[in-house]
């Protein structure tokens, strides 16, 4: 059997600058990609935002400036369900602090109100102030909606809670928004809290 004829110097000569510009050609192709990539990526402020405990910008409604109101992202006031959320989130803050317990039992569900009595409701709340409220996102589940949100409460050491009596606590909430009609009542809430920072 012959054995295969090798390449002679002829064949050489033209077969290694071809190669060298495969190579280049490929190196700048690879340069020009990532340039259009970098260019059609998204930008970071139109992904969706994180979880609780991040603090994305916030607005409230043009030209109110009231400080009891509770301020949205722009993301969550263009959820299709911000106005019923809307609706029972300014509600529940303005019951604790104007003390209008009537209107905060208008504002739970059943299942949260049937837990506590007036008396109690009010003498937990009696000193408390909330204020920096504040929602970042909606989210739609089978019985209505999960809100993301944080405010600051101020109130006496005695009427803080048995885990943390402090003057004042910032809280990350998750709301869990039941339909009712055609709003939302509020049932228990998740939960995290810390001292405020001095």
């Amino acid at each position: 059997m012959t054995p295969q004829a090798s390449p002679n110097r002829s064949t050489l000569t033209w077969l290694i600058p071809i190669t060298l510009l495969v190579a280049v050609c490929a190196l700048v192709g690879g340069l020009i990609a990532r340039q259009v990539y970098a260019s059609t990526k998204p930008p970071a402020a139109t992904q969706l935002p994180p979880a609780v405990t991040s603090t994305p910008e916030a607005t409230s409604d043009p030209g109110t400036g009231d400080p009891h109101s509770v301020i949205f992202t722009p993301f969550a006031r263009n959820d299709p369900q911000f106005k019923p959320v809307q609706s029972a989130i300014q509600n529940y803050f303005n019951a604790v602090n104007d003390q209008n317990y009537g209107l905060w039992k208008q504002t739970m569900t059943p299942n949260v109100t049937s837990q506590q009595t007036e008396y109690n409701w009010r003498d937990g709340f009696r000193t408390t102030k909330d204020s920096d409220m504040k929602v970042y996102r909606i989210e739609a589940t089978a019985n209505g909606a999960d809100v993301f949100g944080s405010f600051t409460s101020r109130q006496d050491v005695t009427n803080a809670p048995p885990d943390l009596k402090a003057p004042c606590i910032n809280w990350w909430m998750v709301w869990p928004m039941v339909k009712s009609g055609n709003g939302f009542r509020i049932d228990s809430p998740s939960i995290v809290k810390k001292k405020c920072d001095a």
